[in-house]
């Protein structure tokens, strides 16, 4: 081979090389969490991070990008290179909620993102406080009706699915409950357990461990059958309240990541959640292991933008 032919050679060579994604040249994975860490989000990205490296063959890294609701991290994953070394577990506000309600959002969730899969399925739970006597949903109703000054819910950010079902069940209870957002669920469950909020919603994950040790009480969960998880807790709908919503965590890249790319990730997530320690750890924090392929995470996130826009619509709320 003359050196002409060699130099052809290795420009094709470099310019393969180019078109990898970096992890597939040995560069970590990125999954950021728009939370701050212990939370049921931040929970569930390591538990997958630490499989996934496995069949990738390379670091799956996890990174808390706190603030905004989770925005902070979909705006980095929006402006990332679409090469597959920038993810990020969002929740089903972040991807359905949020861009219904915040005037300042700067992407589109159907256009500037690729979907991966989705991860884990779960209702939301009613948590209530030490300073709450009421044990039951008919109970807390009465309770709040007796003590309007007491009437608050806390939720882990304006804006999110659990802020909006504080606002269901106002409508639906014909109650007036003022809302107080914090900056994820670990904050505002110590905020619950020290009294300053009379309730708060989220999901069974984030106050599994204090509902345990018998320090709060779920009252209801949001799904249409009670959980495996807390067979002893009833859902609204047992109780008289229509109130019958679950939700998700999607793996999400870049808009513009190659088939490829996408498929081979969600090959390794899938592989994932199906190992039989992830499907137990994640059952523990109330979270049911659900993959889907990268399609099937597309349309999922279609139909339930089309559910949940005219109710969210028809609330009025909108933030900046």
């Amino acid at each position: 081979m003359n050196r002409k032919h060699i130099l052809r050679s290795l420009a094709a060579a470099s310019l393969s090389l180019a078109m990898l994604p970096l992890w597939a040249q040995g560069q970590p994975i990125k999954i950021l969490v728009g939370f701050p860490a212990g939370g049921s989000a931040d929970i569930t990205a390591r538990v997958l991070a630490d499989k996934m490296k496995d069949s990738l063959g390379v670091p799956v890294l996890v990174e808390n990008r706190a603030g905004a609701g989770g925005r902070i991290a979909a705006q980095a994953v929006k402006d990332a290179a679409p090469d597959g070394n920038t993810l990020m577990l969002a929740p089903f506000a972040v991807m359905v909620v949020q861009p219904l309600v915040f005037k300042s959002i700067k992407y589109d969730t159907s256009k500037d993102f690729t979907a991966v899969g989705n991860t884990v399925t779960f209702p939301l739970a009613l948590a209530a406080g030490p300073a709450t006597p009421a044990k039951n949903m008919r109970e807390l109703i009465d309770w709040f009706r007796a003590n309007p000054a007491q009437a608050n819910y806390g939720s882990p950010a304006a804006g999110s699915m659990p802020h909006f079902l504080g606002e269901m069940l106002a409508a639906n209870a014909k109650l007036s409950l003022t809302h107080v957002p914090f900056q994820g669920g670990a904050p505002m469950v110590q905020n619950l357990l020290g009294g300053q909020i009379a309730i708060g919603f989220d999901t069974p994950a984030e106050f599994a461990e204090q509902y345990r040790a018998g320090k709060l009480r779920l009252l209801a969960v949001s799904s249409s059958q009670r959980t495996a998880q807390f067979p002893d807790v009833p859902t609204f709908k047992e109780q008289g309240i229509a109130v019958d919503a679950s939700a998700w965590f999607g793996l999400f890249g870049p808009a513009g990541m190659p088939g490829t790319v996408t498929n081979r990730i969600n090959a390794a997530l899938q592989a994932a959640l199906r190992l039989p320690d992830v499907v137990d750890r994640l059952d523990k924090l109330g979270l049911t292991s659900s993959p889907n392929s990268a399609d099937d995470m597309t349309r999922r996130l279609a139909d339930d933008k089309a559910l949940w826009g005219p109710p969210i619509k028809a609330s009025g709320f909108q933030a900046d």
